[in-house]
């Protein structure tokens, strides 16, 4: 089980954020979430996450705040627009991958696994430099 790992799943959409914590549940990762940037910068300074979801927009910011805290850890953006430009723009800015919501189980599960993947590769090079 990697139910040490902890997920941060910042999402003020109900329903989108139900399915990211189911399929962070069947991955047997660790969901935590919360609505708001603030809440998500609190957390993110006070745990270690290994990937981070979040939606593009939120009530008192967006993405692109979040992946600036997030600093190495995967953040996968997730949007209500399936359109090739925002896609490009949360890419761009140091996104993962990008989700249109509602997300589809499978793809998120196939992008968390990645994410995850990712994340082990950049902690094991992070201990090699220590």
């Amino acid at each position: 089980m990697l139910n040490d790992k902890l997920v941060l799943i910042v999402c003020a959409k109900g329903e989108s954020r139900e399915r990211v914590i189911a399929t962070t549940y069947k991955c047997g990762l660790g969901p935590v979430s919360c609505s708001t940037l603030d809440d998500a910068r609190f957390l993110l300074a006070r745990q270690d996450f290994t990937i981070v979801f979040c939606s593009d927009t939120l009530p008192d910011g967006d993405f692109h705040a979040v992946i600036r805290t997030a600093r190495s850890i995967p953040v996968i953006v997730l949007s209500r627009l399936a359109e090739w430009e925002p896609f490009l723009v949360a890419i761009n800015a140091g996104a993962f991958d990008y989700i249109a919501c509602p997300p589809d189980p499978v793809e998120t599960e196939r992008i968390l696994l990645l994410a995850l993947s990712k994340s082990s590769q950049i902690h094991r090079t992070n201990q090699v430099a220590a």
